[in-house]
């Protein structure tokens, strides 16, 4: 099945749970050189698993956009000894999960595995991603699934604004491509066009692992030679850098609403960037910490101009934005587009102040481990962490680098990441004219 996932940004992993400081990080290779970060955990027999492949749908050809997403929607629908039906039985059977997804610079499989079942869950797995059967039956359902939502993304308001403003932002580069494809590009699809998808997708030349549960680090490795090892050992190509636009302007696109949807924004920094978390930390006190951010504070209390603002990181290998969105009366689209570039200024001409910094420094620093629940979520913020290319060790000094940050150098960092003139607005409705 086809899991409609609306937006994606690596810097999520900020945002989920953290580790505590005493969990124990196994960092190896496989003997076959696959990169594995490991938490051992016997006290459930459970094994949860995250694999990354660095590819994704930047990789799709022009006019086959989609393909990838086809492709791993169809890894759950049958392999070369079962169909669909006949797989998800043995997957109930075994009590075991998979999941695959497709993200715009990786392509996702996870596992939830009972200890007792391992062998015969991986042996499942394995045939799943090596023995993919793409099926004609199969093919035109994920097919049919996949236009439907399409189809319903060009009726969302929200999801128009979004798509038009990755427009402007991305122009012509691969990262611009639509992972779900469009009705053109699903629709003229082949089995061909899917087989050369997974040819492209699933290769160990690039892939981390993240792993927690009830397993040794050498009984994982020998696990994931096995379930790996047939795959192609290539590494696919490297992507041009992302050159993003500096000029603001706003666009409208017309649509029958009383209320605009506006998606605004402009270029940021990428995941590895030496002032990234104080940009965290600074978007936290501006469009992120709910009724107490900025944005909240200005545009629904203050002005009662929207129920909802908020403001988010978006991170990709070579570049990064800063995306906010809303929705507001179309009377009063003028109105707040004017309120936003005047936070926008403030913020990057004055800072924050030192009781926001402090405020926000102890929100983070006491949530940071409770939001750790599940073997699956450890899993999932290993591998997440290696493709962002974040060091084990920031799981234990976390909260002490948050804590170091200080007034003058976040609002150095305010003035170089907000950029008011470079904000691109785009109003998905039928507001006045904005100003």
């Amino acid at each position: 099945m086809i899991k409609k996932v609306i937006f994606i940004a690596a810097s999520y992993l900020l945002l989920i749970p953290g580790l505590n400081a005493a969990v124990d990080i196994q960092e190896f290779e496989t003997p076959n050189g696959i990169e594995v970060w490991l938490v051992e955990d016997h006290s459930n027999p459970i094994l949860a698993l995250q694999m990354f492949f660095l590819t994704g749908s930047v990789h799709d050809p022009v006019e086959k956009e989609g393909s990838t997403y086809m492709m791993m929607g169809l890894l759950e629908e049958g392999t070369d000894d079962l169909d669909a039906v006949g797989f998800q039985i043995e997957v109930e059977e075994l009590g075991a999960r998979f999941d695959f997804e497709t993200y715009k610079e990786a392509v996702a499989v996870s596992a939830q595995m009972i200890t007792e079942n391992l062998d015969p869950s991986v042996d499942l797995l394995r045939k799943a991603l090596e023995q993919p059967s793409f099926d004609s039956e199969p093919m035109e359902r994920v097919r049919g699934q996949i236009l439907t939502n399409i189809d319903f993304d060009e009726k969302d308001p929200e999801e128009i604004a979004f798509d038009a403003f990755i427009d402007i932002m991305f122009g012509d580069h691969p990262l611009n491509r639509k992972r779900e494809g469009n009705k053109s590009s699903i629709t003229n699809l082949t089995r061909e066009d899917i087989i050369a998808a997974y040819q492209n997708a699933l290769v160990r030349g690039k892939v981390v692992v993240g792993a927690a549960g009830d397993i040794t680090a050498d009984q994982l490795g020998e696990l994931l030679d096995g379930l790996l090892g047939g795959l192609p050992d290539t590494t696919p190509p490297v992507v041009q850098p992302l050159a993003l636009p500096q000029e603001g302007h706003v666009e409208i696109i017309d649509f029958p609403t009383p209320q605009s949807t506006i998606v605004f924004g402009h270029r940021g920094l990428i995941r590895n960037d030496p002032d990234f978390l104080m940009a965290y930390v600074l978007n936290e006190v501006f469009g992120r910490s709910g009724f107490n951010s900025r944005l909240q504070k200005k545009l629904r209390v203050d002005l009662g101009l929207t129920y909802g603002i908020g403001s988010f990181l978006s991170t990709y290998q070579t570049g990064g934005m800063v995306i906010g969105r809303m929705a507001t009366a179309n009377q009063t689209v003028n109105e707040a587009i004017d309120a936003i570039r005047q936070e926008w200024a403030k913020i990057a001409n004055e800072g924050i102040t030192q009781e926001e910094l402090d405020t926000i420094k102890m929100y983070l620093k006491g949530s940071y481990h409770l939001r750790f629940k599940t073997n699956e979520d450890i899993a999932g913020i290993l591998a997440g962490m290696q493709l962002d290319n974040i060091p084990a060790s920031y799981v234990k000094h976390r909260n002490d680098m948050i804590e170091a940050i200080e007034l003058e150098d976040i609002n150095r960092v305010a003035k170089n990441l907000f950029r008011p003139e470079e904000l691109v607005f785009v109003v998905v409705g039928q507001p006045d004219t904005p100003s």
